[in-house]
């Protein structure tokens, strides 16, 4: 009677998984990547995928009594965390490893069906289960160790795949504790991890979509532009690196001279035309190993590994180039640019205090007439003790 419970519950939660994973897919393949083409949606997609292809599978191997078919596409989904994780390292601009999800889904089919019908069939799976829950593991490590990558929309899964870990490290010491039997021990185990990715699907899926969705037209009504918060993941992520080695880095905050007058004189199109020829000059002028991002049109963030006498003779070079522009005929003004250099060496390691201290030593070089950049030093920190001097 009991086995006839576990079996029908094992299905029932069988068919939902599938139905999860058909939905992910969709959602992911629909919403994400093809609005959003990316590395990143790409190893989602494939994520979901694969887990929709092996339920789908592990489904059909119970219904016909194929136990061999049944092990493999078991063994396959086991790779599905590992995906998601590779996604999410794309997404935050480190090295993504995405032949790794493969592989643990060939090695986790293969030593499922090679176990058969022995006694090493329960440690067999627990070992499996516990490679798929060290992925999530290592999202939340990933996540919890940058402070730019917990955001509200993947806390669930941040919290789920703590929880999947833990339950996937205990399974493995259970194994090892007790002596392995024909696979009956396993019941209890097969309904705890078959919600448990239930569960891991389901927060996956919202982080997944809420992530590819917040930056689209649609989730920008107040917004920051498409690629910012990127930049910030992938800047947070190079300069903690860069942290443990004290290598010279800097940021430098350049910003139009007289964005308001050029929308009100020729529109917002011709602002956004200069501002995409303004970052096309940027990005020529400093090193491919810099990156660029923009916060709003008219303005452009640097992340420089270079040192000081590097980054100004860039400065120099970038003003110049900015002030040979060809702007709209209808704009009575030369184009120019105010930069705020802010080094490491001054304000430190921190992105927020960097792109803070950078922005106001802009602000202090347009105030001073614009065309000019401004190291943050002595001028700058008591133009911030000093509020009356903004004025």
């Amino acid at each position: 009677m009991n086995e006839i419970v576990a079996i029908t519950a094992g299905m029932g939660l069988g068919i939902a998984q599938a139905a999860i994973a058909t939905l992910a897919t969709m959602l992911t393949i629909g919403v994400a990547f093809l609005s959003k083409p990316s590395r990143a949606t790409l190893y989602w997609s494939f994520a979901f995928a694969l887990a929709m292809v092996s339920t789908f599978g592990v489904l059909a191997g119970e219904l016909n009594g194929s136990e061999t078919a049944r092990r493999i596409f078991l063994g396959l989904l086991m790779g599905a965390p590992a995906l998601l994780w590779s996604g999410f390292r794309a997404l935050w601009g480190v090295r993504a490893l995405p032949w790794i999800g493969p592989v643990v889904s060939v090695v986790s089919a293969a030593l499922l069906v090679a176990a058969g019908e022995t006694v090493w069939f329960s440690p067999a799976y627990r070992a499996v289960f516990f490679a798929a829950s060290a992925f999530a593991g290592l999202y939340f490590l990933d996540w919890i160790r940058v402070p730019a990558r917990r955001d509200r929309v993947t806390l669930p899964f941040a919290i789920v795949s703590l929880v999947f870990f833990i339950v996937g490290a205990a399974n493995a010491i259970a194994g090892f504790l007790f002596p392995p039997t024909t696979g009956d021990d396993l019941a209890l185990v097969r309904l705890v991890t078959s919600i448990g990715m239930l569960v891991y699907m389901a927060c996956a899926l919202v982080a997944v979509v809420g992530i590819s969705t917040r930056d689209t037209a649609l989730a920008r009504s107040s917004g920051a532009p498409e690629g910012w918060r990127r930049f910030e993941l992938t800047a947070t992520e190079r300069l903690a690196r860069a942290k443990m080695s004290a290598e010279p880095w800097s940021i430098v905050y350049l910003r139009l001279d007289d964005a308001k007058e050029i929308r009100q004189m020729a529109g917002s199109v011709a602002l956004s035309a200069l501002s995409t020829r303004f970052l096309d000059e940027v990005r020529a002028v400093f090193p491919a190993e810099a990156d660029v991002g923009t916060p709003t049109p008219g303005t452009a963030v640097v992340l420089v590994p270079r040192t000081d006498a590097v980054v100004r003779d860039h400065l120099r070079m970038v003003l110049d180039r900015i002030s040979s522009l060809e702007v709209d005929i209808r704009l009575p003004i030369r184009p120019s640019a105010s930069a705020g250099w802010a080094p490491v060496s001054v304000v430190g390691y921190d992105l927020d205090a960097l792109l803070y201290m950078a922005r106001e030593a802009a602000s202090l070089a347009s105030e001073n007439g614009g065309d000019r950049w401004e190291r943050v030093g002595v001028t700058v920190t008591d133009r911030l003790l000093n509020p009356l001097q903004r004025s």
